[in-house]
């Protein structure tokens, strides 16, 4: 017939098998913070251990010979240290999960709970709270309320900042949290009264198991919110391109070519063809930017380039001169941005000037990095003050850096004109921090 003592060792040991499986499934299954994931190793392992040592203490008390004295004697002194070790741990994780939701970080709790559980342990090392008798029998000794009673305060504190927080860490963790907080208060209370079965034992690992729940649960809601910032990423970055290709478009150079198409139709029907070929070929290259999410070769963009540059100059050919100094290839830049710039020498430039005047796109080889300088001869402007229609120098120097890890800087000079210098280096694709 089994007795008390056999039924406690037996849920012992089943705890010991659930804290086995917790671990377990922490590192297995578990996606959450590095941090979230060591606390929870941590408490299934002191929890562990506490109940490992009853158990081992329970196998062997009143026994004799040398084992049984050693399992005693060291599984009792176990039992009390993973106690509050646990105590421990979950103080911190209670803390840490407060401080993430946005609460305070409770530093000088969790540093009081660390050092009195420091003295704590070296009290029972010394014997303070439990002594073994000569028949190797485990007995309660004087001081055993002090170590009942400071699980209960930690335990009692743990749950009056889950209350406090219960707005900020959500309706689930304030559940387990609670839960895990109160049920080992109750069980200490339960402790001092009756003698026989471990309850802080059985409390300890169904807490463990609500909060292993709950951090899962955490941790799939995280991924879902993940997921759909991402998802709303996707999409502002695909606005953001039709919003840049649109933007290429302005309304007044889009009248102004049509107009020309229109007026050399009666006057030269070959240049109005090839104005219309060229107007075909900007309209392209600015939709066929929607699908290049990386860098487009350098040729291409420059391409793309001549062709605004000449339905402008087809507008009015006393106004532009261009001239295209291709000297360097091989490198990549976003998509349209070499011919914003262009288009920025134009109409802020050059569209100021009585006479109108001339710009130059080149391309160098340095030693360490590729430049695109687009020069003008028109106004300038103040470096401070930059202004720009659409998406501007700013937004350009922006992707710039995002996607091929450049630099783009400008220099200009009232009266004198604008130089707008792109560096791409030569290990580019590595987009700077």
């Amino acid at each position: 017939m089994y007795g008390i003592r056999e039924l406690n060792v037996a849920i012992e040991l089943w705890g010991v098998a659930f804290c086995a499986v917790g671990i377990a499934c922490v590192l297995i299954f578990v996606r959450s913070d590095l941090r979230y994931r060591r606390l929870l190793v941590a408490a299934f392992t002191m929890e562990l251990l506490a109940a490992d040592g009853d158990a081992l203490a329970g196998m062997f008390r009143g026994q004799e010979g040398t084992l049984a004295w050693i399992a005693v004697h060291a599984g009792n002194p176990l039992t009390y240290i993973g106690n509050f070790a646990l105590l421990t741990v979950l103080t911190v994780y209670l803390c840490t999960r407060i401080e993430d939701a946005g609460g305070s970080s409770y530093v000088y709790w969790q540093t009081t709970v660390i050092s009195t559980a420091a003295i704590m342990c070296l009290f029972t090392l010394f014997g303070a709270f439990f002594y073994i008798d000569d028949a190797n029998v485990y007995h309660r000794g004087d001081w055993q309320w002090v170590a009942l009673a400071y699980s209960a305060i930690v335990s009692g504190v743990s749950a009056l900042l889950v209350i406090l927080n219960g707005k900020r860490l959500g309706r689930v963790a304030l559940i387990s949290m609670l839960f895990y907080s109160i049920a080992p208060l109750v069980a200490s209370a339960i402790q001092i009264f009756v003698y026989g079965l471990n309850y802080t034992i059985v409390a300890g690992v169904l807490g463990l198991v609500a909060v292993l729940l709950e951090m899962q649960q955490h941790t799939s809601h995280i991924l879902v919110e993940r997921t759909e910032e991402l998802a709303r990423s996707r999409v502002e970055v695909a606005e953001s391109r039709i919003a840049v290709m649109v933007s290429q478009i302005q309304p007044h150079f889009l009248f102004n070519t049509l107009d020309t198409i229109y007026g050399l139709v009666d006057e030269d029907k070959d240049k109005a063809q090839e104005a219309i070929a060229s107007f075909s070929r900007y309209l392209r290259a600015n939709l066929d930017s929607l699908k290049h999410t990386e860098p487009v070769p350098i040729s291409r963009e420059m391409e793309h380039v001549r062709t605004y540059l000449e339905l402008e100059r087809a507008s009015d050919e006393s106004r532009l001169e261009y001239e295209i100094d291709m000297q360097a290839t091989g490198f990549k830049v976003p998509a349209l941005s070499v011919q914003t710039l262009a288009e920025n020498a134009v109409k802020h430039g050059l569209g100021g000037r009585e006479k109108g005047g001339k710009v130059i796109v080149r391309t160098r080889e340095q030693l360490n990095d590729f430049t695109v300088a687009v020069i003008d001869d028109g106004v300038g402007f103040d470096p401070d003050d930059i202004r720009s229609d659409g998406v501007g120098l700013e937004n350009t120097r922006a992707r710039i850096s995002a996607m091929c890890g450049g630099e783009f800087e400008v220099h200009s000079e009232l009266g004198v004109g604008t130089t707008a210098l792109i560096r791409i280096p030569k290990d580019a694709g590595r987009p700077r921090s």
